[in-house]
This record gives structure tokens, C-alpha cells and sequence, in this order.
């Protein structure tokens, strides 16, 4: 059975899952099915609200395919024009997505008081203006350079992981929202850049990205890595990153890894793992500047 058809019975299936819990208002699929562009590595992801106050993360693999939802509160379910065409405040724990990323092509599938239907509108209607995403991508690039500087005085290990953030967050937004769309596929971000040579080989030496070779020694360093740190992770690596990689997606998958580290797993253990370099001043200037370089080469598309 194609791709395609295995992620719709599935869909199906936790469809009906989720709206059997009445603790569930609305529901959503997300991602690269509802929006037509499922690629081998493709998986389900889902978008619940909830009444309760508190957020909520979920995932699992059925029939090979990995599914995710997040559930957020239903005053989450928020979308404001004017406050999402400004770029959203730095923080490490900032993922780059927004509601209008994570609703973008979105499929309702139950909406049990009509907020989510009415966001899902909203969010179609702004991913279709042209001129107010190109209006996004240089608040985003101008408020990026802003952040970027302020890096100056930083610790260079903290600076070379805020710049790497930022490269996405804020570079990577801007990309495609200048190209009037939205940012989506994280995993594929180095390989999607592949149109504008210039723009990838910076975000890969921005993130210190070696193609297959990379990987390869990045995933030797993994397995040697203690067993609470292989606990924890190998969830993500073996169902998501892995996958990805197998499939092409080297550099996407070791970027994919590097980003989501931080703030989750201990950097004084997997530090190895985050391609720092020995001198880390040095590292720390190049990158700036590196990621200076990238956020000015994509303003100039």
C-alpha cells in the first residue's frame, strides 16, 4: 500500500481515538499529509486543545508510522495579524513554529465550539498574503540581526548555540516566508535549502554539518554515549532522526538532533555530540558571523 493510503488509514484510526476523549475539544491534522506533500519520511502529526490549563505531549508508532499530538490549551487558539507578522522575543527554548506554522494547511477534524475551524480560516487567509509574509520575513530578519548582536559579550558555547537557534527561528522563517510560504518540514531544513547554494553552505557551517560523513560520526559518538542519555533520546533518534537519515536527510537529522538537545538533554554530557570545536572563541565568531552573513544573504532574495 503507497505511503499516502498507510498514513490515511492511520489517520483514520487516531481520529476516531481522539474523538472518543471527551477531554478532547478539538483536533487537527497537521503537517505533510492534509497539506499534499508527503514524502517517504513522512509521519502523523496532530494538534489537539484541551480545557485545562497545562499542555501535553504524546507519540507512538503503528504500522511503521510514527504519530505524535500535542495538545494545547484552547486559549492557545489565538491568531492575531499584527502580532504574528512581528517577530516573537529570543528564548533557547523557542522552536520556530508559531500557530500559523502549526495550522498551515491543517485539517480539522472535530471542533466541538468552532474556535479551531475559525483559527484554521485565519491562519489560510495569511499564509495566501504575499505582501504581509514578505512584511514577516524582514521583521523577522531585522529583529534576528538585532539578537545576533547581542551576542557580542556572550559565553561562547551559549552564543554558538542562541546563533544556531536563530539561524532558524528567524533565517529560516524568513526564507520561505519571503518566498510566500511557511516554514515546515524541520527535520529537511539543510536539504531543502539545497535551491540557494550559498544560503545552505552557511546554515551547514553554521551548525557544523558534514553530509553523511557527519552523521556518521556523530552517531559513533551516540552509541557510546552513558545509558541515561541513550534512554532518554533513543526514542527521538531511532523513530524520527534515524528514519530521516536513512532516507537521505543526514545533515537534516544531525541539525535536527543539535537543535532539540539543548534544554533537554545535560550539554556537559553530550557536549561531544554538539559540534563545538576546540577553540570555542574562535568557533563563537565564525558563526556570528556566519549567521550575520546568512540572514543578510536571505534579505537579499
Amino acid at each position: 500500500m503507497p505511503l499516502t493510503e498507510r498514513l490515511e488509514v492511520l489517520a483514520r484510526k487516531k481520529h476516531a481515538e481522539f474523538a472518543a476523549r471527551p477531554e478532547l475539544v478539538a483536533c487537527a491534522l497537521t503537517g505533510s499529509l492534509p497539506r499534499g506533500r508527503v514524502w517517504p519520511g513522512s509521519d502523523l502529526d496532530f494538534h489537539g486543545y484541551w480545557a485545562q490549563a497545562e499542555d501535553e505531549f504524546e507519540d507512538g508508532v503503528e504500522d511503521g508510522i510514527y504519530w505524535e499530538i500535542n495538545i494545547d490549551p484552547l486559549d492557545a487558539l489565538t491568531v492575531e495579524a499584527v502580532e504574528l507578522v512581528q517577530a516573537p522575543p529570543f528564548s533557547n527554548e523557542q522552536f520556530g513554529d508559531t500557530i500559523l506554522e502549526v495550522l498551515w494547511g491543517a485539517r480539522v477534524l472535530f471542533d466541538r465550539d468552532g474556535r479551531l475551524e475559525e483559527a484554521v480560516a485565519e491562519v489560510k487567509r495569511l499564509s495566501e498574503d504575499r505582501a504581509w509574509l514578505r512584511e514577516r520575513a524582514a521583521n523577522y530578519l531585522r529583529h534576528g540581526l538585532e539578537c545576533l548582536d547581542a551576542l557580542a559579550d556572550a559565553d561562547p558555547q551559549q552564543a554558538i548555540l542562541d546563533a544556531r537557534r536563530m539561524s532558524i527561528v528567524y533565517g529560516v522563517n524568513a526564507y520561505w516566508n519571503a518566498r510566500g510560504e511557511l516554514f515546515s518540514s524541520a527535520i529537511r531544513i539543510p536539504e531543502r535549502l539545497g535551491e540557494h547554494p550559498e544560503i545552505q553552505s552557511l546554515f551547514r557551517a553554521i551548525w557544523n554539518l558534514g553530509g553523511q560523513r557527519g552523521w556518521d560520526t556523530f552517531y559513533a559518538a551516540y552509541q557510546t554515549m552513558p545509558a541515561e542519555i541513550r534512554e532518554e533520546a533513543d526514542p527521538d533518534v531511532l523513530r524520527e532522526i534515524l528514519p530521516a537519515v536513512q532516507l537521505g536527510m543526514a545533515d537534516g537529522g544531525l541539525c535536527h538532533f543539535r537543535f532539540i538537545a539543548e534544554g533537554w538533554l545535560p550539554l556537559d554530557t553530550v557536549a561531544p555530540l554538539m559540534g563545538f570545536e576546540a577553540d570555542m572563541a574562535a568557533q563563537k565568531a565564525r558563526v556570528l558571523d556566519q549567521a550575520r552573513a546568512l540572514l543578510h544573504r536571505i534579505s537579499q532574495r
